[in-house]
């Protein structure tokens, strides 16, 4: 299964002017098989490292992208649960 990368050039910021990024790993399956997607996001110290993992697109719970990237600014619980140390080198590649 081929993969891209999409590096969210919009500036997002949390509650405390800390800027966040974000990366979308789109999946491009076979025919008929179910799309996974990937969003990762890590802050602007690179303290916090994340990621969130849908197995098919269509079972996303969120209205949209930009929706689920305010969540994870905005509701410290939820990013929280998606902290995930290990996606720290996904972080080396060049996406510019």
């Amino acid at each position: 299964m081929k993969d891209e990368w999409t590096y969210h050039r919009t500036k997002k910021y949390d509650k405390h002017r800390m800027r966040w990024h974000f990366v979308t790993r789109y999946f491009h399956p076979d025919e008929g098989a179910d799309e996974p997607r990937e969003v990762y996001f890590r802050n602007d110290d690179e303290t916090e490292y994340g990621m969130v993992r849908f197995e098919s697109i269509k079972d996303m719970p969120y209205r949209d992208w930009d929706f689920l990237m305010n969540k994870i600014l905005t509701n410290l619980p939820f990013r929280r649960s998606l902290l995930d140390e290990g996606t720290k080198a996904i972080w080396r590649k060049n996406w510019k």
